[in-house]
């Protein structure tokens, strides 16, 4: 097995058939910030990521998605940096009684692979992926996910340099999500989607916006693509 004497594995022969016929199983109704679940859908089993510059809103974005989600699934969400005094304060913003904030908080920091619910619909948030070294390991721990999922949705966050689309292990950060956003200081970017909504191809599309009471997302304009990116695809035609 690989480069190690005397090390083997068993061969496993068997797969698992797809029966595509037979199945009927919708997308999974979630709601997310800035309109993005009716430009794009997420089905049983996906992964989406966001990779965001610190200080850009990433934790303001997750908890938006567990404030439009909690009412009708189960949501539950790994935090890796705030304790109960932090996350109570930052819920407080959002203007909810506490007691009406009924998703699942968790104190998480490695190894999410384990504590990943399961189960068509389930939300999985992580908050966030952290990533010190070896950065190209980010590819295998999103597989270790997607491989706990079993009909869930996980929506994890990854840091992000300052003038790149793609969070912390570059490009093998985008092999297993089926929605990838990228978040700066006031614009968000769709850098990858698999799964439309729309008649219109929403990879590239960007919007400006701007976080009040941190908390809330004011859209500044619409979901666009820049002019850099039009030409591209002009020029491609």
């Amino acid at each position: 097995m690989g480069t190690r004497h005397g090390h083997f594995r068993k061969i496993e022969s068997e797969c698992a058939a797809i029966d595509f016929l037979a199945t009927d199983e919708p997308a999974v109704d979630i709601t997310l910030p800035f309109g993005l679940d009716k430009m794009v859908e997420l089905m049983p089993g996906n992964i989406c990521v966001v990779a965001g510059e610190p200080n850009a809103g990433k934790t303001a974005l997750l908890l938006n998605v567990v404030q439009m989600n909690m009412h009708k699934t189960q949501v539950h969400y790994f935090n890796s940096e705030m304790g109960a005094q932090e996350m109570k304060k930052r819920l407080s913003k959002f203007g909810l009684p506490l007691n009406a904030w009924t998703f699942h908080p968790w104190e998480r920091t490695d190894n999410f692979q384990d504590a990943i619910r399961p189960g068509h619909g389930v939300i999985n948030i992580i908050d966030f992926l952290e990533i010190s070294e070896d950065f190209y390991r980010v590819g295998g721990q999103l597989k270790a996910i997607h491989d706990k999922l079993h009909g869930a949705v996980a929506i994890v966050a990854l840091q992000k340099n300052k003038g790149t689309d793609l969070g912390l292990g570059g490009g093998r950060s985008l092999e297993k999500p089926r929605l990838y956003l990228a978040l700066e200081p006031g614009l968000i970017k769709i850098v990858k989607a698999k799964n439309w909504q729309t008649k219109d191809n929403p990879n590239g599309m960007q919007l400006k916006f701007k976080i009040v009471d941190g908390c809330r997302f004011l859209p500044q304009g619409e979901w666009h693509k820049s002019t850099e990116q039009e030409q591209r695809v002009r020029a491609t035609a």
